[in-house]
């Protein structure tokens, strides 16, 4: 493998494998993480158009994973209500810093259905948290979900959300109010505070987030 001719699939195993951008890059032939973070970019908004124009996602290979159509209706044919676990995280390089956040969905059995991420600009790591949960939520009422567990490491995030904390931060105000709103949209909410190795994959997107520099 040389640098010029870098292997994209190869980056992605390495990347949900738990390697770094940087690390991953390298390995995989890119000539810089900056390079390879645009790539996903690429392929992220190659999923997004796909989806928009109803034909099937790009998939596994595009490193963010959608699903569409009735499967991932509120009600599928069976008729039961779709249920959902969410993992999110937020990160900032610096508080504030340059900050991005990821979510992360998946079904009952454990399979990914979807994931994504999002670069926030300059951002506190709380601020960065509760957009995160917001991300989740949103691709969760996308999918159709009735039903849906917030799996969060911040323990600001999960109290404030159970109301076991005030909101006491003018920078966390609004976006509490946006994220309490958006929890009416499920039948069934819930949100549990997790340790972080159980939020790896959430961390990786939000850290990708922040690597990629680029608004979504």
């Amino acid at each position: 493998m040389t640098r010029d001719s870098p292997d994209m699939a190869h980056a992605l195993k390495l990347l949900a494998s738990g390697q770094s951008l940087k690390d991953a890059s390298k390995e995989a032939g890119f000539s810089s993480p900056k390079v390879l973070a645009g790539r996903l970019y690429d392929l992220a908004e190659q999923v997004k158009a796909e989806k928009l124009r109803g034909a099937k996602p790009v998939g596994a290979k595009a490193g963010v994973k959608r699903t569409a159509g009735a499967a991932t209706r509120r009600r599928a044919s069976s008729g039961k209500t779709l249920s959902l676990i969410a993992y999110s995280d937020g990160a900032s390089i610096g508080n504030p810093g340059q900050a991005g956040c990821g979510a992360l969905l998946v079904d009952e059995a454990g399979e990914v259905l979807l994931e994504d991420y999002k670069y926030l600009g300059r951002a506190t790591n709380n601020v960065a948290e509760y957009e995160g949960a917001i991300l989740a939520l949103k691709l969760a009422s996308d999918l159709g979900a009735g039903k849906v567990e917030l799996r969060v490491d911040s323990e600001l995030l999960a109290n404030q959300i159970m109301g076991r904390y005030k909101v006491k931060s003018s920078n966390l105000a609004g976006l509490y109010e946006n994220l309490k709103e958006m929890t009416k949209l499920f039948d069934d909410f819930s949100v549990t505070r997790i340790g972080r190795e159980e939020n790896k994959q959430a961390d990786r997107l939000a850290n990708l987030a922040v690597s990629s520099r680029k608004r979504r």
